[in-house]
């Protein structure tokens, strides 16, 4: 796949590199942010935590060097996030893809966070957090392309903050 030239725009909202980042991409509908886990508490009222969404949390692995990932999709995503951050230890930041627009529903992040844990687990460069196997909504043609247009744009950002789980040798070279 050829790779186009893209902008980013991280705004580091508490002023410093390891505080809360939102990420605004060129030519994209939708968002991402940056959490760590001790600013999730005061981040959980954001519009984009409470509007349908995709997320991806990650750490250090317990054992080994592959760093330890789990993903989930929720409507609305601080539901999820808030319950995981009490239930999953190994995490220290979250991810979280929105959309700018409300375009996303239940069957898109559904669809969105399966093939995130598609690519995550033919990759083989994290430990997956995940027990369920990845489970598809029914989506027309067109719904899906424009899908998978959001999940390049996804995939183009997690290596900018060392999440290069979903990447194969065939997409890092």
């Amino acid at each position: 796949m050829t790779r186009k030239s893209f902008s980013v725009r991280i705004f580091c909202q508490d002023g410093h590199a390891d505080g809360v980042k939102i990420i605004a991409k060129s030519k994209w509908s939708g968002r991402g942010l940056v959490i760590p886990r001790a600013s999730l508490a005061e981040e959980v009222g954001r519009a984009e935590l409470n509007a349908p969404g995709v997320y991806v949390l990650f750490g250090p692995s317990v054992a080994g060097n592959l760093p330890t990932i789990y993903v989930g999709a929720s409507d609305p995503v601080c539901r999820d996030l808030e319950q995981n951050c009490s239930q999953k230890v190994f995490w220290r930041w979250a991810i979280v893809f929105a959309s700018k627009d409300n375009s996303l529903n239940q069957k898109h992040i559904e669809y969105l966070g399966s093939r995130l844990v598609q690519l995550a687990q033919e990759a083989k460069r994290s430990n997956l957090n995940n027990l369920k196997n990845p489970q598809f909504p029914e989506l027309q043609e067109t719904e899906r392309a424009e899908l998978e247009s959001f999940l390049d744009h996804i995939l183009s950002i997690c290596p900018l903050f060392g999440l290069s789980a979903f990447e194969n040798s065939q997409t890092t070279t």
